[in-house]
């Protein structure tokens, strides 16, 4: 049996876009901005980095550059630096296959967002979910 060029071109570019998009959960206020495929992203007022393929940031303290990442069917295990180079960060996120995604910190969990007066860790687990990225 002879396998359909359109059934695999399908499988292809869902396979090309499953971490490309804004992933974001709306009580947290986080966000992550991803292109694990090519580095099309320009972080907020950073331009002199260039493009890079992703980006964490919303109501978290600075803005985390994506260093390094490996996709493994359908997860994708990303490392995230802070602004300025202090704390690293080791993320999962799984693709749970209804419209969500599932966020999971590796290694202890250093992102933090300002509560009042203080810096408060977001939790370690959470659901996101994914708006497209417009081209």
């Amino acid at each position: 049996m002879k396998a359909s060029p359109l059934l695999w071109e399908a499988d292809f570019v869902v396979a090309d876009s499953l971490f490309k998009g804004e992933f974001y959960n709306e009580e947290i206020g986080l966000k992550l901005h991803l292109d694990l495929y090519n580095e099309s992203l320009e972080v907020p007022d950073m331009a002199f980095l260039g493009l890079v393929g992703g980006y964490m940031d919303g109501s978290i303290y600075g803005v985390w550059m994506l260093t390094s990442h490996k996709i493994k069917g359908k997860t994708a295990t990303l490392r995230f630096t802070n602004d300025v180079g202090s704390d690293s960060q080791t993320i999962l996120l799984t693709d749970k296959g209804d419209g969500t995604f599932l966020y999971e910190t590796q290694g202890g969990n250093v992102v933090r967002r300002v509560e009042g007066r203080r810096l408060v860790k977001i939790a370690g687990q959470m659901l996101m979910k994914k708006k497209t990225l417009k081209e």
